[in-house]
């Protein structure tokens, strides 16, 4: 392998290798190494709902908290049951995830009258705080749908969403570690074909000086 071929190598691997660090060393810095993934929303709305499709895409409990003014209450139930019962109410729908932004994304729903679900039949776990509640969603029971509501004349203020792993925080640890060996034998390599072409050219000059003699 050429000398040239050989610094284009090292440089390509300590750039891949500084790329994959960062990413690494993002994620472990944001999940730790316990894999604890926190991810918030601000709904300014009375009535929030988390469906399955955020509940329920991993196999891990996945813990809410709602924050607001007042009673606060929330309730689980099947999905169909709260579409029935919330109609066209004005609510906002947690629709998903931004890892990018760690934040829970939302959408408007219904034009009508915020309906308030209290004290209804169909839920399966129901419980109220005062400017607080947490709900911790166990998988065993999907599909759920979730239910936040603050009281009458107030909002709920904040939606955090609480999913641990431990596999993420040891792929983040890792994939950091990868990225560190792949800088350390890139920039080896490159200072390995420096010192070889210092020394090819040494050579090259002392057998001019030499033939020149």
């Amino acid at each position: 392998m050429s000398t040239l071929i050989q610094r284009v190598a090292g440089a390509a691997l300590a750039l891949v290798g500084l790329v994959v660090a960062i990413v690494g060393g993002w994620f472990l810095a944001n999940l730790g190494t316990s894999g604890t993934a926190t991810f918030t929303a601000d709904p300014g709305q009375r009535v929030v709902v988390l469906g399955p499709d955020v509940l329920n895409r991993v196999d891990h409990p996945v813990t809410v908290t709602a924050t607001g003014t007042g009673d606060m209450w929330a309730g689980t139930s099947r999905p169909s049951d709260v579409e029935a019962l919330l109609g066209d109410g004005a609510r906002v729908q947690v629709t998903g995830v931004e890892v990018g932004d760690w934040a829970l994304t939302t959408a408007a729903a219904g034009k009508g009258d915020a309906v308030s679900p209290r004290g209804l039949d169909i839920w399966q776990e129901s419980d109220n705080g005062s400017g607080e509640i947490t709900r911790t969603i166990e998988q065993a029971d999907a599909p759920q749908s979730l239910v936040i509501t603050a009281p009458e004349g107030a909002e709920v203020d904040r939606v955090t969403m609480t999913v641990e792993d431990g596999g993420w925080g040891t792929t983040a640890l890792t994939t950091l570690v990868v990225g560190l060996v792949l800088v350390i034998v890139g920039l080896a390599l490159l200072v390995r074909t420096g010192a070889l072409g210092a020394t090819r050219a040494r050579f090259a000059r002392t057998t001019r000086e030499e033939g020149s003699s």
